[in-house]
């Protein structure tokens, strides 16, 4: 075993391109081993995940609830995602362990390992956001901002749409934890903690690499997600940040909560070229290329895959016009 090993650890819903490509991303970096646990059980992306070496796929089903000690399917993602991390990190198979969504990809062109050799306790590694510059095509293309802006460069940059954002970000700015397992400590979203429910543990800041933060691999995909939260009940939404909140309760009180949704997602993650230029003078925004192509054809030779935003929404639209649907009839009963 690498005087450093790591493996990655994520619990997976998404369309079948998203998760190869997380797989084969981190494998290329030098993951010994992506841990994929599949939130529904009957997903037909994990069959391919399995046949590929280095992956190892969990199916998220009853009698896997009930071995960690639950009756029944934990309602909030986040329990479930803990639970997961930690059942991975008991196993004590490699030296660190990295908690990430599967929109979530580590970023360390100088590589990982010297940050690893100097960690106390556990790694923080910071975020960056993609936006888009142009017209969607990839599910990849686009650049990513940096959190940590002023106030005032905030209002200038984004105007109107800093309602939505959190210290420049729309998503979380908190980063995603590695966690070095010989410590026995508990993985949570963000952190390392001492325990669940605990304190959060001394940790260093990487300063080699970033997680590049997908949120939403399209418009729809980021709709999709966003209403998830909403359609999962007011507890659940409480526990986003008011910003992020803010725009799922637009979306919600709209006629046509697609086409506000829509709107909305433009209005947070396209730049106009002013745009960029402000954020380039800040040093915020950063162009991180990923070869993905290369990674799956090494990794998963036989799976052929496209990353086009049409093919990708072309798997949420069920999903999407029942969500709505649904929301619609809900609003129409309280109205």
């Amino acid at each position: 075993m690498p005087e450093h090993s790591w493996s990655v650890v994520s619990t997976v819903r998404e369309p079948l391109s998203l998760v190869l490509a997380f797989a084969c991303h981190h494998l290329s970096l030098g993951a010994k081993t992506v841990h994929l646990f599949f939130d529904d059980p009957n997903d037909a992306a994990a069959a391919v995940m399995a046949k590929i070496p280095g992956v190892d796929v969990t199916l998220c089903d009853a009698a896997h609830w009930q071995a960690l000690g639950h009756e029944k399917r934990p309602a909030w993602q986040t329990r479930r995602q803990t639970l997961n991390a930690n059942l991975v990190a008991r196993e004590q198979r490699t030296d660190w362990l990295l908690h990430a969504d599967a929109d979530e990809f580590l970023w360390a062109p100088e590589g990982i390992e010297s940050d690893l050799a100097r960690a106390d306790g556990w790694l923080h590694i910071p975020n960056l956001e993609r936006v888009w510059i142009a017209p969607e095509a990839g599910i990849f293309d686009g650049q990513f901002r940096a959190p940590g802006l002023s106030n005032p460069a905030v209002e200038q940059i984004y105007g109107p749409a800093r309602t939505y954002l959190q210290n420049g970000l729309s998503g979380h700015t908190s980063g995603k934890a590695m966690a070095r397992l010989a410590d026995r400590k508990f993985i949570a979203i963000h952190a390392v903690k001492d325990k669940f429910r605990g304190e959060v543990s001394p940790g260093r800041t990487t300063a080699n690499a970033c997680i590049l933060h997908f949120d939403g691999m399209t418009a729809r995909h980021w709709l999709l997600k966003s209403l998830r939260y909403a359609a999962q009940g007011k507890a659940l939404l409480q526990s986003l940040h008011s910003r992020r909140r803010a725009g799922i309760e637009r979306m919600m009180r709209a006629d046509d909560p697609l086409v506000e949704g829509l709107s909305l997602h433009h209005e947070i993650f396209h730049l106009s070229d002013e745009q960029q230029e402000m954020l380039q003078a800040e040093g915020a925004l950063l162009t991180c290329p990923l070869n993905l192509d290369h990674s799956v054809a090494t990794y998963a030779p036989d799976v052929a895959v496209e990353f086009s935003a049409g093919e990708f929404d072309a798997d949420l639209t069920d999903a999407l016009d029942a969500l709505v649907h649904d929301i619609r009839g809900s609003t129409a009963k309280t109205g």
